[in-house]
């Protein structure tokens, strides 16, 4: 019954049912996902352990039910939670997009001297490596990722901001310290037995809030990432523009971002 009201909210706002089944598809599948980790952790971390240490299949059946009736409440309040958290990040990030065209269609748009640069790290084919041999065998693939940019973005000058799983995002006060942390980055990551790497960047104002950062640029930078092939760096103009290329050598991409 909460699925039709919701269903009829989204048809009240004239929205037609091919798009309300493919949002719906995304929770379904997210939801999934979160289930299936859910079950490989608990066999990995302690069912494995509990029959290694003698405990016969009835046993762990009993273990199993107790503990399940004892963390699913806690595990659904944590959830809500950082779903919670996650949308008004989201939804500020949306509004902030609305201020920023509003500024920019009257002609107030903020000029900043020297503005910082966003980038983007993503892996490429880590939702094949999630499907093909798990989400923990990702996971680990995630923490090694983590641990490599982190250490080369604070080397050049950045912090990180967000991270998105099979990648983050990073703010750099300084455009050409962020195209050398991207070219670290993917030139690294093989050492790292990680993936192929590929990194977007964009430079322009943004918006600090609660320790994010948000604006048109961090949506650019995304965009741009998306771009980038196995091993690549790319870089919006305004961020090649501030960068002094001295040792380093930047191409025109003949992909339009």
């Amino acid at each position: 019954m909460t699925m039709l009201e919701v269903t009829d909210l989204f048809h009240g706002a004239g929205v037609g049912d091919g798009a309300i089944l493919r949002l719906l598809g995304v929770y379904a599948d997210s939801l999934r996902r979160i289930a299936k980790a859910e079950a490989e952790f608990y066999e990995a971390n302690i069912e494995r352990p509990l029959r290694a240490g003698g405990l016969g299949e009835p046993q762990l059946i009993e273990f199993g039910t107790r503990f399940g009736d004892r963390v699913i409440g806690p595990l659904e309040q944590v959830l809500v939670t950082v779903y919670r958290r996650h949308r008004e990040h989201i939804w500020t990030e949306h509004a902030i997009n609305h201020v920023e065209e509003a500024l920019e269609g009257s002609g107030l748009a903020e000029r900043v001297p020297r503005p910082p640069a966003i980038c983007f790290v993503d892996l490429t084919g880590y939702t094949q490596l999630t499907e093909e041999r798990g989400d923990e065998v990702a996971a680990h693939v995630a923490g090694r990722l983590a641990a490599l940019v982190n250490d080369i973005s604070r080397g050049r000058g950045g912090r990180p901001v967000r991270w998105l799983g099979d990648g983050g995002m990073f703010h750099f006060p300084e455009p050409r310290a962020a195209v050398l942390a991207g070219l670290d980055m993917v030139e690294r990551a093989p050492a790292a037995d990680l993936p192929p790497a590929h990194v977007g960047i964009h430079t322009g104002p943004v918006v600090f809030q609660d320790g994010d950062v948000y604006g048109r640029t961090v949506n650019l930078a995304a965009r741009i990432a998306g771009h980038a092939r196995a091993g690549q760096v790319v870089v919006s103009e305004a961020t090649a523009r501030r960068s002094d290329a001295g040792e380093l050598r930047l191409e025109r991409s003949d992909r339009s971002t």
